[in-house]
């Protein structure tokens, strides 16, 4: 096996880790925050065992604002103005889509939050940065998706394992798995550490990259 560019190391990747990570579900350069990841995972996910009765928000302004709004409380365009830190007309498409996918409803000229459970089947999702050789350039990236994903790896090919300073790895909690060019053998050969303490901002992120992720597994059928 020789493996050539970063695109074919990934395909390579994809079954094996889907089994590592107990999913059948990820998503290639997922865009769920700051940076593209390569590929990210839903770990311990599985289709067939959740069912979601909703449709998932794909909006980061529009789930930042769903989750401010208190129940049985009234509310108007201006207040989701003011918790979405948006424009009056980015406000109105807001609404508008919270409506249409029955999150809120209208009474009067004010509205009201619908009373339903809102629940991601999706607890933690694993990002990896795919790289060849470049381990710097990976970790760099890989830093980027700990604001909006559980776990951050670094794949690189098994051959350039040695010129990795491993102190970058964990003073920034990434995870390191490896490909040997010669066999096609995958293995995780560091685990990474979970940032425990997140923001506000981090934790809206985090909640939003897994609702995004529904949104772009188009095949899921729930």
């Amino acid at each position: 096996m020789n493996i050539q560019t970063e695109a074919e190391l990934v395909s390579e990747l994809v079954s094996v880790l889907k089994h590592q990570f107990k999913t059948d579900s990820v998503v290639r350069e997922f865009a769920g925050g700051y940076g593209i990841a390569d590929l990210v995972f839903a770990r311990n996910f599985f289709t067939k065992n959740n069912i979601l009765n909703r449709v998932p928000i794909n909006n980061y302004y529009a789930l930042k604002s769903y989750l401010s709004l208190s129940d049985n409380t009234p509310f108007t365009i201006d207040d989701i103005t003011r918790s979405s830190g948006t424009s009056r007309f980015l406000s109105q498409k807001i609404i508008s889509s919270l409506l249409s996918n029955k999150y809120i409803y209208k009474e009067s000229n004010v509205y009201f939050k619908n009373k339903l459970k809102f629940d991601n089947p999706i607890k933690r999702l694993v990002a990896i940065e795919v790289k060849l050789k470049d381990w710097r350039q990976g970790i760099l990236q890989a830093r980027r998706y700990k604001s909006f994903t559980d776990e951050c790896y670094l794949a690189i090919l098994s051959s350039y394992e040695k010129n990795i300073d491993c102190s970058y790895l964990e003073k920034f909690g990434i995870g390191l798995i490896l490909f040997n060019n010669k066999t096609g053998r995958i293995w995780i050969k560091r685990k990474p550490i979970k940032n425990n303490v997140l923001s506000f901002y981090e934790d809206v992120m985090g909640l939003f990259a897994k609702e995004l992720f529904l949104h772009q597994t188009t095949s899921l059928k729930f």
